[in-house]
């Protein structure tokens, strides 16, 4: 069996860099750039500060790049990831140092060999964490068909598939199998009661949390774990009997955390540091219902899988009440915390990505469910066709996020419908996104706002395309966009114009649009583009203007948004906001409005 899972992720790792070709260079991106940098940080820069990567970022990135996961404290910047991700790829990093060097390539840790390497990563990760599952529905005596059909089913029909293949420098392949070996040692612990394995459970648990402090949470799963009252009360008394063995789980986990604090540090000289700056819970409002069945992101939609594991708590009541009830509760804990982030959706991403970190715990009910079904012939059928079925599904849309199709941030019921197993050219990249979150009142004050009503004096404001219009969203004049006139009237700040500010700025823009032909406004995207002394552009984002595809004409329609740009400093010449017609078809705008906003950075040192 062992043989057989490395294969297949071996044969799946080789196919997955055949069809993603030139793709495969960017296996270090988004997050994942920020879990990879501690690598880049300590071994090519040869310093804890995170400056020199941040420099070497900007020029793998477009000029939209912000760098969110980096923080000024003082003179030097700190990373809000935790270094766990980092060390579980390090044995990858070093083979690419090795042989980036070997080849004569520069050992930057970018090129091909690095980018191969964390793919490398993730798929040998993969393995090793559905190998533990596996072992772990096993001593949960479940049968061995039920627990290689659940592993193949986790791994194929849920969004692991995507964070072991398609974005390995995230956290979440390395977390799920951390966590599948916390639970693997903690089971056994609690049948055997064998001070190794409380050792190894807890130098594990130290893992978990040094990836994804968050996911320190799992700790509550072991009443579920240990699978009855009598043997989770077993367990407890006999470390209450031995306190020595307890202390030292305990100092293994803390040594393992210990790791983050000795180098913050020594980066900041702090000891205790909260690297997540203006960013946290809101518990008092979890978007609760939202994280599982929203089209947004919901947990159930994106991962039908789990629907069916969710049959099986039925059969764990039969088998253990203890069981089921310590599982419902651990997952209602859980989605309530994960809810309370105040980025509920977790930005760009594939499904509701933080719970892939937990999906050898969801193994269980759903091997359950499937040896229940495998000693009755007549329903085989029928859940083993529904098993495919859900395995293809996610296969289909995770090539489908990769296409574009289905959009990383901004989806909803309208736009799933659209591109309900749709796969042609035109399906691609149709979508707009939505406002940039803030969190709690990171909003600061206003800077300063502007409004083109296109009928008077408009100064800073260009006159692209005004003209006179009884359709008006209001007064008598429009911005006309068309063939010859594939820019809207432009907000242009020089320097002089608007203040320097601290910190980044928030954005506002609203806009009223009238198409004259079907989805003329479709390839429209409002700009925002800063230049420097030298007029060049120095960052630049763009954002469309209208949602999805539609046939609607001769209506006023609005347009909102808003965004996070970086600070206004001494390098700053030049602003423009404008509204650019890339494909030239005729729509009008009316009432223009941008809004300039401090972002309050209450972490700032």
């Amino acid at each position: 069996m062992r043989s057989f899972v490395i294969a297949g992720v071996v044969i799946i790792f080789y196919l997955m860099q055949l069809l993603l070709q030139d793709k495969a260079l960017r296996h270090v991106d988004g997050d994942g750039s920020g879990y990879y940098a501690y690598l880049t940080a300590v071994l090519i820069h040869k310093t804890t500060d995170f400056k020199p990567v941040l420099e070497a970022e900007k020029q793998r990135h477009s000029l939209d790049y912000m760098a969110h996961y980096f923080h000024p404290v003082g003179d030097v910047l700190i990373n809000k990831f935790y270094m766990g991700t980092a060390l579980m790829l390090l044995p990858f990093f070093m083979l690419a140092m090795l042989f980036s060097w070997i080849a004569g390539m520069p050992v930057d840790g970018y090129n091909i060999i690095f980018q191969y390497a964390v793919a490398l990563s993730g798929a040998t990760w993969l393995a090793i964490g559905l190998l533990a599952t596996k072992r772990l529905l096993l001593v949960y005596q479940i049968e061995k068909p039920a627990a290689v059909i659940s592993i193949i089913a986790i791994a194929l029909g849920t969004n692991l598939f995507h964070y072991a293949f398609l974005q390995p420098s995230h956290s979440h392949v390395y977390s799920f199998t951390a966590i599948a070996l916390f639970l693997l040692y903690a089971r056994l612990f609690f049948l055997r009661l064998v001070p190794k394995h409380f050792a190894l459970s807890m130098l594990i648990y130290g893992l978990v949390i040094l990836i994804r402090p968050s996911n320190g949470i799992v700790i509550l799963a072991l009443p579920f774990i240990a699978g009855s009252k009598e043997l989770f009360f077993n367990a407890f008394r006999f470390l209450i009997a031995k306190p020595r063995l307890l202390v030292r789980g305990l100092l293994l986990a803390m040594a393992i955390v210990g790791l983050q604090v000795i180098y913050n540090l020594h980066l900041t000289g702090q000891l205790f540091l909260w690297s997540y700056q203006n960013e946290g819970f809101n518990f008092a409002s979890p978007a609760f219902f939202s994280f599982l069945f929203s089209f947004r992101k919901g947990f159930f939609v994106y991962t039908p899988l789990m629907l069916i594991s969710f049959i099986g708590v039925a059969i764990l009541w039969r088998r253990s009440n203890w069981a089921a009830v310590s599982f419902l509760s651990f997952f209602l804990i859980l989605v309530y915390i994960l809810s309370s982030w105040w980025n509920w959706f977790y930005g760009d991403s594939f499904g509701m990505r933080p719970m892939v970190d937990f999906y050898a715990l969801f193994a269980i009910p759903l091997a359950l469910l499937i040896g229940q079904v495998l000693q009755k012939k007549a329903l085989t059928f029928i859940v083993f066709s529904v098993l495919l079925s859900v395995m293809a599904l996610n296969l289909f849309q995770t090539w489908q996020y990769k296409a574009g199709i289905i959009h990383p941030d901004a989806m909803n019921a309208a736009k799933y419908r659209h591109v309900f197993l749709r796969w042609g050219e035109e399906y691609r990249n149709i979508f707009g996104g939505n406002a940039e979150p803030l969190f709690s009142n990171n909003l600061g004050g206003l800077i300063t706002s502007f409004t083109n009503t296109m009928e008077h004096s408009r100064d800073p404001w260009t006159s692209n395309g005004i003209q006179q219009s009884e359709e008006a969203f209001s007064g008598s004049q429009v911005a006309q966009m068309n063939q010859s006139n594939i820019y809207s009237p432009t907000l242009v700040l020089q320097q002089g114009e608007f203040p320097t500010t601290k910190g980044e700025v928030y954005v506002k823009a609203r806009i009223e649009f009238r198409e004259n032909e079907p989805n003329a406004a479709q390839d429209a995207l409002l700009v925002y583009a800063v230049s420097d002394q030298s007029q060049k552009v120095i960052f630049y984002k763009t954002f469309r203007i209208k949602q999805m595809p539609d046939n609607l004409t001769e209506d006023w329609r609005t347009f909102e948004t808003g965004f996070r740009v970086p600070a206004w400093d001494e390098s700053v010449a030049e602003i423009k906001v404008y509204v650019w017609n890339k494909e030239r078809k005729r729509f009008q705008l009316d009432d223009f409005d941008i809004a300039f906003y401090n972002i309050n950075d209450h972490d700032r040192r």
